[in-house]
């Protein structure tokens, strides 16, 4: 038996689970694809095996701290520019400036920002001065976020930032150095339970007193919003994120070789092919046969919900409150 290793052997196993070479599998290519993809993201949201814990250390730099230009998405690239255009940001900041960047047809493709100023409490206007160029639309964005990889799909804590209650690791003072001198023999002999409600009751005070960093992050745009005091952090500080990425296929091929993705997307490629199959319903076929597309189609939907309830049961993390 072949074991899928790639995106192509993986089609050829689910084509040959509904009858490849010996039934025609009447399916454009182009749909196959389609439901790998779909099975894919349905592999990586809700199977455990479909995403890893990371911690994502990440290095502040200008164009993230609050007030400054972090960056200038191109909506419509417009025609006829150039790159010795200007670039005009208008809003309540200063400092900023940006530079054209355009393909040979005289299309917008990018806008590099060289400063990022400060100041900006809403972001800025965008615009381009220039002598034929016409139609281009930018959209800017204000600091305040870091952005994370696209393989990403979940940004669930950041790790506790500068201060804290029990003071710095490095001080001889603070708590827990003068526990470990003071108290840790009579660990060993005394019952640990002052010792632990004390504890409980100093973190229910950092919470109080020092708190957590907000975090907000949706991953159809890559962005972790941090509501904080960024001066905590400053330019060069580093920031650990608690996520969760995608496991990909590409890189650790032995994925495509699971049992229930492998069923899941030929079941997908099924449903299809009894979608394509239902505008022939009834129609004669040699021997006296009929297309029943509508059948394949009805027997891969049940498929597909036994197989996605049984991920839910069997594949799928304990479901938790959301916090945050």
């Amino acid at each position: 038996m072949a074991v899928p290793n790639s995106r192509s052997t993986f089609k050829e196993w689910c084509l040959r689970a509904l009858g490849k070479p010996v039934i025609e599998i009447n399916v454009d290519d182009d749909q196959i694809e389609d439901r790998i993809d779909y099975s894919l993201q349905t592999f990586w949201d809700y199977h455990f095996d479909g995403s890893e814990k990371e911690y994502f250390k990440y290095v502040v730099e200008t164009k993230d701290l609050p007030g400054a230009l972090s960056e200038i998405e191109v909506g419509n690239g417009g025609i006829l520019y150039s790159n010795a255009d200007t670039v005009v940001i208008t809003g309540s900041g200063n400092g900023a400036v940006a530079n054209v960047l355009t393909d040979a047809n005289g299309t917008i493709i990018s806008m590099p920002i060289s400063a990022h100023g400060t100041g900006f409490i809403n972001a800025p206007t965008i615009s381009v001065t220039s002598a034929n160029g016409t139609g281009a639309t930018f959209t800017a964005f204000n600091g305040g976020y870091i952005k994370l990889p696209d393989n990403i799909i979940g940004a669930v804590n950041i790790f506790d930032i500068a201060a804290s209650i029990y003071g710095g690791s490095g001080n001889m003072f603070n708590i827990q150095y003068q526990i470990a001198l003071n108290d840790l023999y009579n660990i060993t002999t005394q019952s640990i339970v002052p010792y632990f409600l004390a504890r409980m009751q100093i973190a229910e005070l950092g919470q109080w007193f020092v708190g957590k960093q907000p975090i907000r992050y949706n991953r159809h745009q890559n962005r972790m919003y941090l509501d904080m005091d960024w001066q905590r952090v400053g330019v060069a500080g580093i920031l650990v994120v608690e996520a969760y990425k995608i496991v990909d296929p590409n890189i650790f091929t032995d994925a495509w070789n699971d049992r229930w993705l492998k069923q899941y997307c030929t079941e997908q490629i099924k449903m299809v092919w009894g979608n394509n199959l239902k505008k022939y319903e009834g129609m004669p076929l040699p021997g006296n046969l009929k297309f029943n597309g509508q059948k394949i189609y009805d027997e891969a939907i049940q498929r597909i919900k036994e197989l996605e309830d049984r991920m839910i049961i069997d594949y799928g993390y304990p479901i938790t409150d959301m916090i945050g």
